[in-house]
């Protein structure tokens, strides 16, 4: 079976279920027992494009679990009545996501509240339905009994025969009335039963060949291809450093790939099983909820009553028979009830019991499966990322010099105190001026080691967190951009719009024009005012912990903490506005277009069903099927192949939710623009007429009870027409309205404050504001001084100038954003400066040669250990790679060889050279960074 017609297959049973569910409401009144009041709520945007939740009061089938009888388990199973996006108090609070202890502790009761509440309240619930249900099969015993006692007694007191057949024939009235009830119940719950399974056994046919089987195949054939290509890169270390650190890496991305490979087979497998376990559960449901036929039902209630009456006779035939009585206490005791367990009504309620735990199981393994895929994805490149341990803290120079002071004071006194204070006093003057100067010396020290942006306006970041939260920054702006590249596209500008929350609903027409930027509706420009080193700057400012003991400045660290803030920021400065100015009309057309009509002696027509319908409440009033169709009105037909038409006789959308078209079926009586009718009026006797040759006919009625079906030609008048046509109608159609066509789509990024007032917002709203704006200003350069970038300069610049900042960029690090509504071309982990061609290249330290690509104009140089002073207590040895594009070896220099601190060893090949940067720290976890945070 092709995937296609399994589609087609799914698509009819989900249909036929639809109809069942959901029927027509003239089907409907004639079973309002088996339908409820309900509340269903959903989520819908609301006219600004922000989703909202709202509650519908709506009728649909009744829903319950389990058993309905009783006063509280007919409470209980209210809560059924509630569908769709229903409030939740536990996903409430869930979603809750604090930043401040207080908050986190809040939620963190609220969680125990909500969970203390929920569990009394469920055992007390449980209790009480446990409770009930005892009650309700103690009353069921009870009433059986005395049912019992009471056919016993009439059948003792009816000693004749004649007494014994009125009483077997009401009985056998009674069950043949209510048999007949119970099967027409019965034969609508398995025709639901039966759709059901339908879609269920379609819809795991489809699964099974579009997902299940070609992804467990791709998932095989990439752990297969993981394992081929790590064994192919994995080299003996044979003692080397760095091929151990390598091999190190390489295997823990092999693993990394092979645990997430596994777990994608993991879900595939548990969502079979569970369809398997459905599909099987549904089967039996179905099979058991087969009323049979119901011309077998009398035989059967005869014979059953006939056989209880035989036996009940026999018994009382003989009552001094106590074997005979034993035997019958316990077929009523024993063998009736046990039989009554194992009965098919018993058997249908055990199994759709079966499928709501089913249900419930599939749900929670959902749920435990989403928690274990986030972990993994957590961890995806956790084996990447350094390993930043947290500087000790240790006591202050600040606190080292003052004890020391102190206690050269006290010393100072006591001797003054003594017999020759004059004599040490001369000697101690000196001795404290120097030591006052040491302090001064040790403080700019101390300063210096502890990293202070207050004294150097460093960066209190390492360069991995700086760039990754440039990076980070960008890509939300490039993920904007390219949504809003999108909303310009003309064959994806719906689904544009939809990621920005609009309703696809209401944008029907395709634009004839996009306005971009400023426009008349739009007075603004587009504006992308993103600075890294502000944001660099903001980031320490922001972090920076003045509360911290002996001035302590502590490294702050890229999380999902810093993502938020980003976000935050963005979503302040850019917001994107849009306006869909849709003015499209119809226009009616001059002359119409015909397909048939005219008058019965020369007019042509097409062939109809005889059967229509007529409705109420629908957003057609007629429906009727043609048997032959053009392709201008095949479109709207609907998937039963019937055409829907209104009280004018227009037709209807049926694919496109019932919408008006242009086109009109002919109505039999009157004109079509110019086209004649098929019946003309009789005035003098006011009725309806048609000339086949020379011999009148009168028009036969066809229709409903006080309604004529004008838009169709009798069958009786039909076959006068053409006597080779039995049984059918025609019609004819024509196009009345052409769709006009008049839509503009004004879209803008509105910018709504700039990256300087958002920043100061964000700092002034904090605690110590000052401070941060103050040290904002020390680290940007805006507060007199110059900038010195955040000192962590440790690489000597390549390019002649003294400062890479003297050139201007073609293209900076992380993601590319030139401007709103432009060309991006994704992540880039380096930077593109412009330069002169020929250009020649210094050693940014004394490095070695380690990989020269004469094809692509690359070059790698590479040192170990390079010492970054200010990452880390003291500084740390890092080894680093620097990967030069558009550049080649000056003569004289080849792979391999050792270079110099500034020396000239290369030179540029084009306008623009690359730089990128990458870092180690610990043997394995490679970063690259901005190199623009340490070239010179």
């Amino acid at each position: 079976m092709s995937l296609q017609r399994k589609e087609n297959n799914l698509r009819r049973a989900q249909a036929r279920l639809d109809r069942i569910q959901n029927p027509p409401r003239w089907k409907v009144v004639s079973h309002l027992k088996a339908r409820e009041f309900q509340i269903d709520y959903r989520r819908e945007p609301n006219r600004h494009g922000r989703y909202r939740t709202r509650a519908y009061i709506v009728r649909g089938a009744k829903a319950y679990h389990g058993n309905n009888h009783g006063l509280i388990h007919k409470a209980v199973n209210l809560k059924y009545r509630v569908q769709g996006d229903k409030p939740s108090v536990t996903r409430t609070i869930r979603s809750w996501q604090p930043k401040t202890m207080k908050g986190k502790l809040f939620k963190a009761n609220a969680r125990a509240v909500n969970f203390a509440v929920h569990d009394v309240t469920q055992t007390a619930v449980d209790t009480a339905l446990a409770a009930e249900t005892v009650g309700l099969k103690t009353s069921d015993i009870a009433q059986r009994e005395v049912r019992q006692k009471l056919k016993q007694k009439y059948t003792r007191e009816a000693v004749d025969d004649y007494h014994r057949g009125v009483f077997l024939m009401g009985r056998m009235a009674t069950d043949a009335v209510k048999g007949v009830h119970n099967h027409l119940k019965t034969k609508k719950q398995y025709k639901l039963e039966k759709a059901k399974l339908q879609l269920k056994k379609a819809d795991n046919r489809l699964y099974k060949a579009k997902t299940q089987k070609p992804k467990m195949a791709a998932t095989k054939a990439d752990m297969k291809q993981a394992k081929a290509e790590y064994k192919a890169k994995v080299k003996p270390a044979h003692g080397n450093k760095l091929r151990k650190a390598m091999n190190k890496r390489r295997l823990q991305a092999y693993k990394q790939t092979k645990r997430e490979l596994r777990f994608e087979r993991k879900q595939l497998r548990t969502e079979s099983k569970f369809r398997t376990k459905e599909l099987r559960n549904q089967r039996k449901i179905a099979h058991l909820s087969d009323p049979g036929l119901l011309a077998l039902k009398p035989a059967t209630y005869t014979a059953g009553r006939m056989k209880a009456s035989a036996w009940q006779k026999a018994v009382n035939e003989d009552q001094d028979n106590d074997f005979l009585h034993a035997i019958d206490s316990a077929k009523r005791r024993v063998v009736e009830p046990a039989a009554q367990k194992v009965s098919k009504p018993q058997r249908l309620q055990k199994k759709e019991k079966q499928r709501d735990r089913l249900n419930d199981k599939k749900s929670k393994s959902n749920n435990r499966l989403s928690r274990q895929e986030s972990r993994l994805k957590e961890k995806h490149d956790s084996y990447k990322k350094r390993k930043k341990p947290k500087p000790k803290k240790k006591k202050g120079a600040k606190d080292t010099i003052s004890a020391a002071l102190k206690a050269a004071w006290k010393f100072v006194k006591n001797v003054y105190e003594s017999e020759v204070k004059k004599f040490f006093l001369c000697l101690a003057i000196p001795v404290i001026v120097i030591l006052l100067v040491f302090a001064i010396f040790t403080m700019i020290f101390s300063a210096t080691s502890s990293h202070s942006g207050f004294t150097l306006g460093t960066y209190a970041a390492q360069d991995y967190d700086l760039s990754e939260a440039e990076k980070y920054y960008t890509e939300l702006a490039y993920n904007l951009n390219q949504k809003i590249r999108k909303v310009g596209s003309s064959s994806d500008w719906k689904n544009g719009l939809a990621a920005f929350g609009a309703n696809t609903g209401d944008l029907s027409d395709t634009p004839d024009e996009w306005v971009w930027g400023r426009s008349s509706v739009y007075d603004f420009d587009p504006v992308y005012d993103f600075d890294t080193y502000k944001l660099w700057s903001f980031l320490c400012a922001y972090y920076y912990d003045f509360d911290a003991d002996n001035d302590d400045i502590y490294y702050w660290e890229f999380d999902g903490d810093t993502e938020d803030l980003l976000e935050e920021i963005f979503n302040e400065e850019y917001d994107f506005v849009y306006w869909y100015d849709n003015q499209s009309r119809w226009e009616e057309l001059s002359p119409y277009n015909y397909w048939g009509g005219g008058n019965a002696s020369s007019g042509t027509y097409y062939r109809a069903e005889k059967d229509a319908y007529i409705y109420d409440g629908q957003p057609y009033r007629y429906r009727f099927k043609p048997i032959a169709i053009t392709s201008e009105l095949s479109q709207y037909e609907d998937d039963d192949g019937y055409l829907c038409i209104t009280d004018g006789y227009r037709v209807l959308d049926a694919q496109n939710d019932y919408k008006e078209t242009g086109f009109f079926i002919m109505d039999h009586r009157w004109y079509s623009g110019t086209s004649h009718p098929f019946y003309y009026i009789d005035n003098d006797t006011d009725t309806f007429f048609f000339m086949h040759g020379s011999e009148r006919h009168d028009r036969s009625f066809w229709g409903w009870d006080g309604t004529d079906a004008w838009f169709l030609v009798s069958p009786t008048d039909t076959h006068i027409w053409n006597s080779s046509l039995n049984d059918v109608c025609m019609y004819a159609y024509y196009e009345k309205y052409k769709w006009k066509t008049e839509c503009k789509l004004y879209y803008n990024v509105k910018q709504n404050k700039t990256f300087d007032e958002v920043i100061a917002d964000k700092l002034g709203s904090m605690s110590h504001s000052d401070e941060r704006l103050q040290y904002y200003s020390l680290l940007i350069g805006t507060d007199g001084s110059a900038s010195m970038y955040g000192n962590h300069q440790t690489l000597h610049n390549l390019l002649p100038g003294a400062t890479v900042r003297d050139y201007d960029l073609k293209r900076e690090f992380g993601y590319e954003m030139t401007g709103w509504n432009t060309d991006s071309d994704g992540l880039y982990q380096g930077i593109k400066v412009y330069c002169t061609n020929g250009d020649k290249l210094k050693a940014p330290f004394k490095c070695k040669i380690t990989d020269v690509n004469t094809d692509e104009n690359k070059i790698t140089v590479r040192k170990d250990d390079v010492e970054y002073w200010y990452d880390g207590t003291g500084g740390t040895e890092r080894d680093t790679e620097v990967t030069i594009a558009n550049a080649v070896l000056l003569s004289g220099f080849s792979e391999g060889d050792t270079v110099n601190d500034g020396q000239d060893f290369a030179k540029t090949t084009a306008g623009n050279v690359n730089f990128h940067i990458y870092i180690d720290t610990d043997g394995y976890g490679w970063d690259y960074i901005d190199p623009r945070l340490v070239l010179y």
